[in-house]
């Protein structure tokens, strides 16, 4: 090879498996992955109940089974929309691509977050004025799970120069790239989590999930054998069981706290694991059921997807009041069946509330 003559190596290396397959899992994945969500947020009060010393009851270790196995949602939420937005073969200019993003996660960001304020204004009873209320809102944090909007916002920002990284990139260049944004993002919530170091703010809290948003199309456009498909749910079921096990060790030793919160973060080494290889398993159950197979995801699955961005945004108004109104007792088999109809309740009462809101033109904006 001449110095005049290109590298082979270094030429982009993008849709050799993407272009060719079925997109169907991408619904199927925000399914699963909403229920996962919803769980996680009902099981979230019987895990953080723990003292230091409290032996673990079978209610306990139950809620963080389900817990720690549920710890992948948020990131596969965000590894879907790298998928879909940073494909390369989309073309559409910037200012196009912002005006229909922004403008379609603005209005529910502004929504929501006025919804929620007054929600805990007025129901929960937080001691919230105006200086309060801007400063939540300024930290990107004004409720439950609104910083994921907030989070969207910079990512949906920075989408059209993540493209040029990815269209003119290797696979191991960006691979590299998002796995350098991953390493950073989980060194972040590690100084801040026993450092008390730093501090995001609604600008900034984009930041240790750009490498999830990132990996999710180079996850995409890798082919997958049978051996990297069993060694992923190998990864994920023992990163499970990792992760429920050292939030035990943590809870019998020290009670609730900072150790708890960061090894069921989305950025701890365990649930990263338990993140990629979720992503890596959905997507092949998506290639080995294909569209008019048995057990493709269809209209069905597709219908429901539509309405997860909307369940998203509204759950916690269903599960707070269920677990004021009808809290769970410590005998397990009552835990369980109170949980269960918990998680019911609230999937079925969110679905229904966003199918009616999507119905209502001067609502579905909102969502």
């Amino acid at each position: 090879m001449t110095s005049d003559e290109p590298d082979p190596r270094a030429e982009p290396l993008v849709l050799e498996a993407a272009a060719h397959e079925p997109t169907g899992w991408f619904d199927l994945a925000r399914v699963l992955a909403i229920l996962a969500v919803v769980v996680v947020h009902e099981t979230s009060g019987e895990v953080g109940s723990r003292d230091a010393g409290d032996p673990a009851t079978a209610a306990w270790w139950t809620a963080n089974i389900l817990d720690s196995a549920s710890r992948w949602c948020v990131p596969v939420f965000l590894m879907v929309s790298g998928a879909l937005l940073l494909d390369p073969r989309r073309t559409d200019r910037p200012r196009d691509f912002y005006r229909r993003r922004l403008a379609r996660i603005g209005v529910p960001l502004v929504v929501w977050t006025a919804v929620y304020l007054a929600f805990r204004s007025f129901y929960l009873g937080d001691d919230l004025d105006a200086g309060q209320a801007a400063r939540d809102v300024a930290a990107g944090t004004p409720f439950l799970q609104l910083y994921f909007l907030y989070v969207l916002v910079v990512l949906y920002l920075l989408t059209p120069f993540l493209r040029l990284v990815v269209r003119h990139a290797t696979h191991r260049m960006q691979a590299a790239f998002g796995g350098v944004l991953l390493g950073l993002g989980a060194l972040d919530q590690v100084l801040s989590s026993f450092l008390d170091v730093g501090g995001a703010s609604a600008a900034t809290r984009f930041l240790p999930y750009a490498g999830y948003f990132t990996l999710g199309w180079l996850l995409r456009d890798v082919p997958l054998s049978s051996r990297a498909v069993r060694g992923a749910a190998a990864a994920f079921a023992g990163s499970v069981v990792a992760t429920a096990g050292l939030v035990a060790a943590s809870a019998a030793f020290v009670g609730w706290g900072n150790p708890g919160r960061y090894l069921y973060g989305y950025l701890s080494p365990t649930v990263v694991v338990m993140s990629l290889s979720a992503y890596v398993l959905l997507r092949a159950w998506g290639l080995r059921h294909p569209p008019g197979t048995r057990w493709a995801p269809g209209r069905r699955t597709a219908a429901l997807s539509a309405l997860t961005f909307g369940v998203y945004l509204v759950h916690p108004l269903f599960f707070y009041p269920l677990r004021r109104l009808w809290p769970a007792p410590q005998d397990w088999p009552l835990w369980v069946g109170v949980t269960a109809a918990h998680l019911t309740l609230t999937v079925a009462g969110s679905l229904a509330l966003t199918w009616v809101i999507l119905r209502i033109p001067v609502l579905r904006r909102a969502i």
